[in-house]
């Protein structure tokens, strides 16, 4: 597994505990659900699948986009760069990046509609809304799904964006898992402790970010001087 994947499980973990703020309360939600035993845990993967499989559509989204601005020099580097320095500025100023989210005026309307559809569903919580759950979740706005995506972007592919995108969802299932399965037995004071680790894992994320910026950039390199040394060969 390339340092792209681990980055996106990385971050995806990282954001597991941003996310307890916004979707904690979702998945407190289903926790609250009467299905017991193995069915209870089916119910709580396919929530988590749900979301994941949004993550995936996005970064098939993201992917189709870079692959139309492939053709710009250097973008994958730059752009990777800028997503590993802004992660770690969040690390080290301990930024809520869906704090940023509220200068984009549409959001609020979209936040409004897919609320809306959670509650539907919610409303009528059987084993086969969970998976719908799960992929109106993931449409919630999040600043970190943004910045994962434009990690995807990066990937100029649709394959890699969406292999990326479903990494990063996978990630956040553990944490998300846990809170669906056993989150009364979690108390707020706990969750809200376990929250202040995720600047520290921005740090981390942000580093291999910038590690696979250099990667690339090395490889574009490689890449250039190999017609170069190619040439000089047929002159000799």
């Amino acid at each position: 597994m390339n340092e792209l994947y681990i980055t996106a499980l990385g971050m995806g973990f990282a954001g597991s505990f941003h996310c307890l703020g916004m979707c904690g309360p979702i998945a407190l939600a289903i926790q609250g659900g009467k299905s017991q035993g193995p069915q209870q845990i089916f119910d709580r993967l396919l929530y988590n699948f749900g979301r994941a499989t949004t993550y995936t559509l996005l970064g098939g989204f993201a992917g189709l986009l870079g692959q139309g601005l492939s053709w710009l020099v250097g973008y994958q580097v730059y752009l990777t760069a800028f997503l590993g320095v802004m992660m770690l500025a969040f690390g080290v100023f301990a930024v809520n990046p869906d704090k940023l989210l509220s200068f984009i005026p549409f959001l609020g309307g979209w936040f409004q509609f897919v609320r809306k559809q959670l509650g539907k569903f919610l409303r009528n919580a059987k084993w086969y809304n969970f998976f719908s759950i799960g992929i109106m979740n993931g449409f919630l706005p999040c600043g970190l799904v943004y910045m994962a995506m434009i990690a995807a972007l990066s990937t100029s592919s649709i394959s890699e964006g969406m292999s990326y995108m479903f990494m990063f969802g996978l990630g956040t299932i553990p944490m998300m898992f846990a809170v669906a399965v056993a989150g009364q037995f979690i108390e707020t004071k706990v969750r809200n402790q376990v929250r202040r680790i995720y600047p520290v894992l921005f740090l981390a994320m942000g580093s291999l970010l910038l590690l696979r910026a250099y990667n690339i950039h090395q490889s574009s390199q490689q890449m250039t001087d190999k017609p170069m040394e190619e040439v000089e060969m047929k002159c000799h």
